[in-house]
């Protein structure tokens, strides 16, 4: 196959991705980043305290974008902050009750779209299909 081919073959392959709807979200009242935001705290709140620079960490974000999120979210009653008393410097934080239920409400519909992706490739292809994304996550933005 001829390079001009293959980019044209795989031109074809992201346009159908995009269209394909796999990766289509519902609606909700808040953002994809601010989800991101509570999923982070709930999932990795494993009883020890979160910072906003674990929850940057994780999400590979920087952390005034993670802090604006969790201001606003702090605003709407999701999460509240909790400054250390070991050190002023240090905020911790932790979902409300508010914030805990509205992440079991919108859990499963929202990660359903690859849930069927996971059933249809099966465990070794999206293993695959995902260090595939690491990989041109890893390239970065590509310059023109």
């Amino acid at each position: 196959m001829k390079e001009y081919q293959m980019l044209q073959k795989l031109d074809r392959a992201l346009q159908n991705f995009r269209r394909s709807g796999v990766y289509k979200r519902i609606s909700t009242a808040l953002s994809d980043a601010d989800i991101m935001v509570l999923f982070c705290v709930d999932f990795c709140d494993t009883n020890q305290r979160m910072k906003l620079s674990d929850v940057a960490k994780v999400l590979k974000v920087t952390l005034p974008a993670v802090t604006h999120k969790v201001n606003d979210l702090v605003t709407q009653g999701y999460i509240v902050k909790e400054t250390s008393t070991k050190d002023l410097r240090v905020t911790f934080i932790r979902l409300t009750d508010e914030g805990k239920a509205y992440v079991e409400t919108i859990r499963d519909a929202y990660y359903k779209p690859l849930e069927q992706l996971v059933l249809h490739l099966g465990p070794e292809d999206t293993e695959a299909f995902m260090d595939i994304l690491e990989k041109i996550n890893q390239m970065g933005k590509i310059q023109l």
